[in-house]
């Protein structure tokens, strides 16, 4: 995207932001960041960048026809980066109609507005729970059925039907899907399970982990998944879709996690709490295979190595999380053992 003008939707978001800094620091002319600013959104992740003259950024919602239209004409961009969702699992359980609105009725206004403005590249930030869980294997993209699918939550299905409306485009705007696996890294809003244990555990409360702690995900490093989006954007064929995914061996499950956590701290094993909650239709394990997007170059870094530089960077940053502690919590009601 050297010499483009880029427009990232969510740039205030934890992905989202990450990307905004890639594009900045590999020569994209302008980067806009269209962002509503909800609780998860923080410009203080973007404080490195925010005097940077070729960076803007712009509140608004994307579900809203009049304000996307005016940043459109505002800015013509050439590409376009959809990350802003709402994106909680939790949070999608008590507030489904808030998911279908940003999620799916967000996606069709961004999709209907980007192809009459002629957009060049449209890549759409989808999610590897768009498929549901497998217990044995790895998805391939075309295994996703249509509609909502095996998908589970309502954040799931609503992802599932946003995915759908993004590849219908695909006569209309060059658009690329994208499916990432579990994120994690610097600035992850403290209710996500990693960043989510790592304060806990420097503020000196229990571990919560639910069920067995069995689940099994990929975790995959934010800059390695900007890599793979700008890869997307610029190498991708349209109308194509690319899992984004490590492969982890051997698997990493949630209890595994935990302990590593622990144990790289100090702390002591009691420290992990196993709760009496669970999540409703927890899903067991998530795999995706990502040999399309490794096909065009795409290698994702060590991740332990990330892992124990995102537990530093919490460590050294409690100043940004600490104001977002009172939220992050605010959804849980994990904390009884059984």
């Amino acid at each position: 995207m050297n010499g483009k003008t880029v427009l990232v939707t969510g740039g205030a978001g934890f992905l989202g932001s990450h990307f905004v800094r890639r594009c900045l620091a590999r020569g994209a002319a302008l980067v806009v960041n269209l962002d509503k600013l909800s609780y998860a959104g923080d410009l203080r992740r973007l404080d490195d960048v925010s005097t940077d003259p070729r960076y803007r950024f712009r509140s608004a919602d994307v579900a809203s026809e009049p304000q996307v239209a005016a940043v459109l004409d505002a800015h013509r961009p050439q590409v376009v980066v959809h990350y802003a969702a709402e994106t909680h699992v939790t949070r999608s359980e008590s507030a489904p109609e808030l998911f279908h609105r940003t999620n799916v009725e967000g996606t069709r206004v961004m999709l209907e507005a980007c192809a009459a403005a002629g957009v060049e590249r449209f890549v759409h930030i989808s999610t590897d729970e768009v498929y549901g869980p497998i217990l044995k294997g790895a998805f391939r993209e075309e295994d996703k059925p249509e509609g909502e699918g095996l998908a589970t939550s309502p954040y799931a299905r609503s992802k599932a039907l946003a995915d759908d409306l993004a590849r219908s485009f695909a006569g209309r705007l060059p658009v690329v899907v994208v499916r990432p696996t579990n994120a994690f890294g610097p600035h992850q809003f403290p209710e996500k399970a990693f960043p989510r244990w790592i304060v806990r555990a420097l503020r000196g409360q229990p571990l919560p982990v639910w069920g067995d702690g069995m689940y099994v995900r990929q975790w995959l490093n934010a800059v390695d998944f900007a890599d793979a989006v700008a890869l997307a954007a610029t190498a991708g064929q349209p109308g194509s879709v690319y899992n984004v995914g490590p492969r982890h061996d051997p698997e990493i499950t949630n209890i595994e996690l935990a302990r590593w956590l622990v144990a790289g701290l100090g702390l002591p094993a009691d420290r992990i709490v196993m709760t009496a909650y669970d999540r409703p239709d927890h899903d067991r394990r998530y795999c995706v295979d990502a040999s399309r997007i490794s096909a065009l170059g795409w290698r994702p870094g060590d991740v332990w190595e990330q892992l124990a530089a995102t537990v530093a960077w919490y460590r050294d940053n409690a100043a940004w999380w600490e104001p977002h502690l009172a939220e992050a919590e605010s959804i849980y009601a994990d904390v009884a053992s059984r």
